[in-house]
C-alpha cells in the first residue's frame, strides 16, 4: 500500500513537470514519454509482489516499447504531414512559374526605334570631323 501510495506522489510531482518545463515540445509527446514511463512503473510495481524479478523486467521493458513506440508513430505522422506540404508548395511554385511564363510568351514584344546604348569609343561617330585647334 505504501509502494502505491509513493507511485501516486510520484506522478503526481512527473505529470505537471513535464507539462510545464518542456513547452518546446508538442503535448502529445511529452505526455507519451511521461505516460510512457509512469506505466512502466505502475506495471512493474503492481506485479512486484507476485512474479519473479526477470518477469517484471521484462514487463518493463514491454510497456517501455509501447510507448516507444506510439512515440515512433507520431514522429512518422508528423514527418509524413512535413514531405506532404512541402509537395504541396512545390507543386504551387511549379504551377506559378508555368503561369508567369505563359504570361511572358502571350506578351508581344516591344519594339523601341531608339537605338542601344553604346560606350566608350562606340560613341563617336565615324563620319563626324574632328575640330582640330591650332
Amino acid at each position: 500500500m505504501i509502494r502505491l501510495l509513493v507511485f501516486l506522489i510520484l506522478a503526481a510531482i512527473v505529470l505537471p513537470l513535464t507539462y510545464f518545463r518542456f513547452k518546446q515540445f508538442p503535448l502529445v509527446k511529452r505526455m507519451i514519454i511521461s505516460g510512457g514511463a509512469l506505466a512502466a512503473a505502475a506495471v512493474a510495481l503492481l506485479m512486484q509482489e507476485s512474479y519473479a524479478w526477470y518477469i517484471v523486467a521484462l514487463a518493463l521493458v514491454g510497456v517501455s516499447f509501447l510507448a516507444a513506440f506510439a512515440f515512433a508513430k507520431i514522429i512518422t505522422k508528423e514527418r509524413q504531414e512535413k514531405l506532404r506540404i512541402a509537395e504541396e508548395r512545390r507543386e504551387q511554385k511549379l504551377q506559378q512559374s508555368l503561369k508567369k511564363s505563359a504570361v511572358l510568351e502571350k506578351a508581344p514584344a516591344i519594339e523601341t526605334d531608339e537605338k542601344p546604348m553604346s560606350f566608350g569609343m562606340q560613341s563617336i561617330d565615324a563620319e563626324r570631323e574632328e575640330i582640330t585647334r591650332g
